[in-house]
């Protein structure tokens, strides 16, 4: 039994090897995507915190003379409240699905050494011969 691990060692530290270098990739990508969205929403939210500035001292220069002017601004703020909670609230919550962006090669590997040793072990628990893992890895390179 310790002569056919000590032959698996070589194969499986490759195998590690392999995984390291896709998962160093997918957070490469996954840094780089995560970036550029962050980046467009900060620019975004910057411009729409500054429209929406502008329109709240429209309303307000509108109302200005009127005896709703206290109205108008406790309405400004009840709406602000509302969406704010209307935005905190879905995005505070617990659950939903991750995002499949994140990881994917990794996952796809992993999904295929399970096919692999399910095949190999075909359920019953005894090893078959055949050697997937050498043919996976020569594929990759």
């Amino acid at each position: 039994m310790r002569m056919p691990i000590a032959r698996l060692v070589p194969a499986i530290l490759r195998h590690l090897e392999a995984y390291a270098d896709l998962a160093g990739e997918d957070a490469r990508d996954a840094a780089g995507v995560v970036a550029r969205r962050l980046l467009a929403l900060l620019i975004a939210a910057a411009a729409g915190f500054i429209a929406l500035l502008m329109f709240c001292a429209w309303i307000l220069v509108l109302a200005w003379d009127t005896p709703w002017r206290a109205w108008v601004a406790a309405g400004l703020a009840l709406g602000f409240a509302i969406v704010a909670a209307g935005l905190a609230i879905p995005a505070l919550r617990h659950g939903g699905k991750p995002h499949g962006v994140f990881f994917g090669r990794i996952r796809a590997e992993l999904e295929r050494d399970r096919e692999l040793l399910e095949r190999a072990f075909d359920g019953n628990g005894r090893s078959h011969a055949t050697n997937g893992g050498e043919e996976h890895a020569a594929e990759r390179n």
